[in-house]
């Protein structure tokens, strides 16, 4: 087990790197100053659901993390949690929160909170899939992400405590950078 499992870069299909991946670079690089690098994960999760386009190229983006000194042990499409998604859903225990969720899905699609929580949940080692080798799994998560993104994780949080694994939310960190809403 790693001791801090960090998420960095985040981008959507519909994008093309920009400031946002290379401030997000630029915390990662002081974050991993305080760790021994054998006890760091370091994973990317690219929204290929929110806004699809196929023609992301995913070897340029990797190749970009890479040259930058950061290339990540994980790259996670949003879209492969949908499964794990559906597990969290039959674990929260607030039926009124979980009546709500399953109604935005229905008429929406998954949220973008719900994908957080099973990211989560996934790297913390709470729940397994074969999407995440468990090789992976920290014993404590720091996310990297826009400002923009701090209701969705205000909201993951909210889902996390209404499962068995309230406790995790305490092993888990945000260090926010100023960024936009939407890709």
């Amino acid at each position: 087990m790693k001791k801090v499992s960090i998420e960095y870069a985040h981008i959507y299909t519909n994008n093309h790197i920009t400031d946002e991946q290379k401030f997000s670079i630029d915390i990662l690089k002081n974050i991993t100053k305080e760790f021994d690098v054998e006890d760091v994960s370091l994973v990317v999760m690219v929204d290929d659901y929110s806004f699809p386009d196929p023609s992301f190229d995913y070897n340029e983006f990797t190749s970009w993390l890479e040259m930058q000194g950061y290339k990540p042990e994980k790259i996670l499409r949003e879209s492969q949690l949908i499964p794990v998604c559906d597990h969290i859903l039959s674990l929260i225990e607030d039926v009124k929160q979980k009546m709500q969720i399953v109604d935005y899905v229905k008429v929406k699609k998954y949220p973008c909170s719900l994908f957080v929580a099973s990211w989560y949940l996934l790297r913390l080692g709470c729940l397994e899939s074969d999407i995440f080798d468990p090789k992976f799994v920290s014993e404590k998560l720091i996310n990297i992400l826009p400002m923009s993104f701090k209701p969705f994780e205000e909201k993951a949080f909210e889902i996390i405590k209404a499962t068995q694994f309230a406790d995790a939310v305490d092993r888990i960190e945000n260090r926010y950078f100023e960024g936009r809403l939407m890709a």
